[in-house]
């Protein structure tokens, strides 16, 4: 799911500078010519150094030109630095190019604060005179101030890490920029508003420690945006740039609602029960997607979840792991990962572990109501059972992709475990493939659903997971969507 606040500062931008700055290539003998009339950097934290952009200079003619000089017109005040074939500078003099030939030029920036709330644009430009024949071009960022979190322990092994305040808000009055692990200290909570960015570096991101609590107050409407720290176009769609929000054994009634969490390593892991009886995790009107490895991982756990979408993953979309108790209702397990060969499917249920002996673990409860289980492998989902600890799962009137021709196909017979289900037709999803897993016409999944799973949580299950009205009573849709008209 891509924001829309990136799409008006960039096309606003591209638009003033090509209406208003950009320059007619003089004709000229001696005249250069350029592969770009303006480098643009996408948004860039300030403080924070950019990618490296970079553009060429022809030589048109076949004879070999002498630029008088290449210099940035903001000179030793420049935001910007430039790299010339290698040589880096702010001004350069009688740089030959032979007939037909070209030169790099590579370009970064690092912009200072500006104390506002949206980003603000900064520009300069690189000016050529060649024999007098005088040409630019233009050079333009966003920078945008950030509350940046820094490791303050590094010898760990988890990596770096720093503990946060005891009970910190976080708001979205500017973005949160962690590097190394941001923990949340026992029996202190960590709040995150509506409306706020969370962006974190490689290998960092939340830890919430035994007692502490994250509470995450989003919106579907103004949801809590959790991604990598990278803003340039080529990492928008990066699975794997940050790692993971992981709330240990222990942590106490965490709950996540409204928030799109993706492109990390692991989306949410969760680990063992909780101490006081409560769910470890209630998490609801959230979006998990383009995870390189797990959307939702538990090892013993309980967790409920309601109106979630747990997206395309190179493992699991949901590997519900060493037992547990769970409840999922209207929620969408969609997996068609593209970007590798995945061989495991989009959800996951286990009850034990090899280690130096095996152990095994009570899945007490893993229920699933009008949700549904379904992507590009012929199977989606895996039943891994031991005998000799409890392994209670229901599938109530859900939608699933099971192959019955397999060597070990899953035995549906039992109707407390499989109630009511649509098996192995297509969801029609609008465009899965791009993490879009809204119903297009013709789903099987729409007006399918059981009512009664619906109404038990008025509250929640009114509307869906991107708050489009959910109607009580027959007509409800299965999954986490509910398809407009």
């Amino acid at each position: 799911m891509k924001l829309l606040r990136w799409a008006v500062p960039f096309i606003f931008i591209v638009a003033v500078l090509s209406t208003g700055c950009k320059k007619d290539v003089l004709n000229t003998d001696g005249a250069l010519e350029f592969s770009v009339d303006t480098v643009i950097f996408d948004t860039v934290f300030t403080t924070i150094g950019s990618a490296t952009r970079q553009f060429k200079i022809y030589n048109p003619s076949s004879e070999e030109i002498n630029i008088s000089s290449i210099m940035l017109a903001g000179g030793q005040q420049s935001k910007y630095r430039m790299n010339l074939d290698g040589v880096p500078g702010i001004a350069y003099s009688n740089v030959k190019i032979p007939g037909k030939d070209s030169l790099f030029v590579f370009v970064d920036v690092t912009l200072d604060p500006n104390n506002q709330t949206q980003p603000a644009i900064v520009t300069d430009s690189i000016v050529f005179n060649t024999n007098g024949t005088i040409q630019d071009v233009d050079l333009a960022a966003f920078g945008w101030d950030a509350h940046f979190i820094y490791p303050t322990v590094f010898d760990n092994p988890i990596g770096p890490y720093t503990f946060l305040n005891c009970n910190e808000t976080w708001t979205s009055v500017e973005p949160h920029v962690i590097y190394g692990w941001a923990v949340v200290p026992g029996g202190c909570t960590l709040t995150i508003e509506e409306g706020t960015l969370v962006y974190s570096h490689a290998n960092s991101g939340i830890i919430v420690d035994e007692g502490g609590t994250l509470i995450v107050n989003g919106t579907t409407q103004n949801p809590v945006v959790f991604s990598g720290d990278r803003l340039d176009d080529y990492y928008e769609d990066q699975a794997g740039a940050w790692n993971t929000i992981w709330l240990y054994a222990g942590s106490l009634n965490n709950v996540i609602n409204g928030a799109i969490i993706k492109n990390g390593n692991i989306g949410v892991r969760v680990d063992s029960l909780s101490a006081n009886g409560q769910p470890n995790l209630v998490i609801s009107n959230t979006i998990i997607e383009n995870m390189a490895g797990i959307g939702l991982l538990s090892f013993e756990a309980t967790i409920d979840a309601y109106n979630c979408v747990f997206g395309n993953a190179g493992q699991y979309s949901a590997a519900l792991t060493r037992g547990g108790d769970y409840d999922f209702y209207h929620c969408t397990f969609g997996n068609y990962w593209v970007n590798g060969n995945r061989q495991t499917p989009a959800l996951y249920l286990n009850n034990w572990v090899e280690a130096d002996m095996v152990y095994t673990y009570d899945l007490n409860k893993a229920y699933f109501g009008n949700c549904i289980v379904y992507g590009n492998n012929q199977t989606e989902i895996g039943l891994d059972e031991n005998p000799a600890s409890n392994f209670n799962f229901e599938f109530d009137n859900c939608l699933l992709r099971i192959n019955f021709d397999d060597d070990e196909p899953i035995d549906i017979s039992d109707v407390t475990e499989f109630h009511q289900i649509i098996y192995n037709e297509n969801p029609n999803f609008v465009d899965p493939v791009e993490q879009n897993f809204e119903l297009d016409t013709l789903s099987p999944a729409m007006n399918t659903g059981k009512a009664s799973i619906t109404n038990q949580f008025p509250s929640i299950l009114s509307t869906d997971v991107i708050g489009n009205f959910r109607p009580f009573g027959s007509g409800v849709d299965i999954g986490a969507y509910e398809r407009q008209e």
